[in-house]
C-alpha cells in the first residue's frame, strides 16, 4: 500500500464476503488490497473462526483452518448476527458467543491487518463502510464495533451500496455522469436493475437512484443472453443513458453477446467489476474529506434526513428557530445534543421543517410531573437522535437550576414521525 498517513479506506461488508480498498493519491483512485500480496485475491468470507479453547480470533484462511479444520468454532453468519441481535451492554455469561458488536469488532480489527498498517487507527483519516441496506440494528452494532477498536466518529461514515454507486459514477469522467447511468447488480441466476438520474434544473439538483424488479436467468448460455437482452430493453427503452455499470457474480465476459452489444449502443461506457461498491465507498470517503468536488448536488437516500427538528428559541433577546437536528445528511449520522431554560412552561414544542419547503409542523412534548417552579427556573437538557428516516426520538432531562432548585433528573421520551410527502 502507497499511502501510510492520513489513509482513506473503502470497506465491503457484504452477507457473504468483505473487500478493502484504500485511495491512492498519485494514481487518483482507488486501490483494492489483495489478501496476498502477489494475488488478485481481493474478496475474503465475512467470517472468523478460533481454535479449540482459545478466545483469539482470526479470518479468512485461518478462521476456516481453525475453526473447521481443528475442531474450534467457525461463525459465517457475522452479517445476519450484527443484522438481527440488539446491541447491549450486558456481560457475557460463561460459556456463550461475545455479542455480535464484539464478534464485529474482531473481524474489523483482524481484516483491516491487511492494510500493512501498524497503528490502524492512528494511520486512518477515514474509513467508509459499504453495505446492502443499513437499519437501527447494523448501525448500532457496527458503531460500536468501530468505537471499540479505537476509531473516532468523525474517522468512520457507514452508507448503503445505492449511495456507493453515486460516488463512484460521479467520481468517473464527466462523459460517463452528462445522462442517465445503467446499473445491473448479478447474484447468480438473478439480475437487478437499477437506475441512477440527476435533475439538473434543481438548485442544488437532485440525484436519485431508483431499483426496479429481480430477473431469474436460465442457465443456458444463449437463453441467458436473451433473457437478459430482453430484461435490459425493458428498461432500458429511452437512449437516455451516458454510462452503464455490471457487478455481482453470475456476470462474465462469454455468455452476453447480443446484450453486450445493446448496452453499448450509442457508444455508452460499460463498466464490469466485483469491486463497485467498494471502491465507491472509498471515492466517497475521499470526496468527503478533501475533494469536495460534487457539491451543487443532493443524492435523495432512502436514509436522507428530509426533515429539519428544532425549537423557537429567545436568544439575545430575539426570537429564533434554533435546528437540532439538520436534514440533509444520513439519518443515522445526525444527532442533537442542547440545553434549554424553560420559561414558565411545562412543556416543549418542537418544529419539523421539511427540507422540500412545505410548511413546518409543530408537536408538542408534555412532561408530566416536572416540578412547579418560576419561570427561567428549570434548566432542561435534549437529546435528539433518529431511529430511522423518518422518526426521530426525543429525550429531556430535568437538571433543576443549582442550589435553588435542585435537579430531580426526571427524563421524558417521545418518538416522532416526520411529515409525510416530503420530496422523495
Amino acid at each position: 500500500m502507497n499511502e501510510v498517513r492520513n489513509v482513506l479506506i473503502g470497506f465491503e461488508f457484504n452477507r457473504e464476503f468483505s473487500q478493502i480498498c484504500y485511495y491512492d493519491r498519485k494514481a487518483e483512485e482507488p486501490v483494492c488490497i489483495p489478501t496476498k500480496v502477489g494475488t488478485n485475491l481481493y474478496r475474503f468470507a465475512t467470517a472468523i473462526g478460533r481454535k479449540p479453547d482459545r478466545n483469539e480470533w482470526h479470518f479468512g484462511l485461518e478462521a476456516e483452518y481453525f475453526g473447521k479444520k481443528m475442531g474450534g468454532i467457525y461463525l459465517a453468519d457475522l452479517y445476519e448476527r450484527a443484522a438481527t441481535e440488539m446491541p447491549t451492554d450486558e456481560p457475557v455469561k460463561e460459556g456463550e458467543l461475545p455479542r455480535a458488536w464484539q464478534l464485529l469488532a474482531f473481524f474489523f480489527r483482524e481484516s483491516l491487518k491487511l492494510t500493512g498498517l501498524k497503528d490502524i487507527v492512528a494511520g486512518v483519516s477515514k474509513i467508509m463502510i459499504t453495505t446492502e441496506k443499513l437499519d437501527v440494528i447494523l448501525v448500532e452494532n457496527m458503531r460500536r464495533a468501530l468505537a471499540s477498536i479505537g476509531f473516532a466518529t468523525e474517522q468512520y461514515s457507514l452508507q448503503d451500496y445505492m449511495e456507493s454507486f453515486y460516488y463512484y459514477s460521479y467520481s468517473q469522467r464527466p462523459d460517463f455522469w452528462t445522462r442517465n447511468i445503467a446499473l445491473f447488480v448479478f447474484g447468480g441466476n438473478t439480475v437487478q436493475y437499477h437506475e441512477l438520474s440527476e435533475q439538473k434544473a434543481l438548485r442544488p439538483a437532485v440525484v436519485k437512484v431508483e431499483s426496479y424488479d429481480i430477473c431469474q436467468l436460465p442457465e443456458d448460455p444463449s437463453q441467458r443472453d436473451d433473457r437478459f437482452l430482453e430484461f435490459a430493453a425493458k428498461h432500458m427503452k429511452q437512449d437516455i443513458y451516458s454510462g452503464v455499470l455490471i457487478t455481482g457474480d453470475g456476470f462474465d465476459t462469454d455468455w452476453p453477446q447480443k446484450s453486450i452489444r445493446f448496452l453499448n449502443r450509442g457508444k455508452r461506457r460499460i463498466f464490469y467489476g466485483d469491486n463497485l461498491f467498494v471502491k465507491g465507498a472509498c471515492y466517497a470517503a475521499y470526496e468527503i474529506c478533501e475533494k469536495k468536488a460534487i457539491k451543487g448536488r443532493i443524492y435523495m437516500s432512502p436514509d436522507l434526513l428530509k426533515t429539519e427538528v428544532g425549537m423557537d428559541m429567545i436568544v439575545d433577546g430575539k426570537m429564533m428557530f434554533i435546528p437540532l437536528l439538520m436534514s440533509g445528511k444520513n439519518w443515522f449520522e445526525e444527532t442533537g445534543v442542547c440545553e434549554i431554560i424553560l420559561d414558565g412552561k411545562d412543556d416543549l414544542t418542537f418544529a419539523m421543517v421539511p427540507m422540500d419547503g412545505s410548511a413546518r409542523k409543530l408537536v408538542k412534548m408534555e412532561l408530566p410531573d416536572l416540578p412547579r417552579r418560576p419561570a427561567r427556573a428549570t434548566r432542561m437538557r435534549l437529546e435528539l437522535h433518529c431511529s430511522s428516516a423518518s422518526e426521530c426520538v426525543i429525550t429531556a432531562e430535568d437538571l433543576g437550576f443549582g442550589g435553588f432548585f435542585p435537579a430531580t433528573h426526571l427524563r421524558w421520551t417521545k418518538r416522532v414521525a416526520f411529515p409525510q410527502n416530503v420530496q422523495e
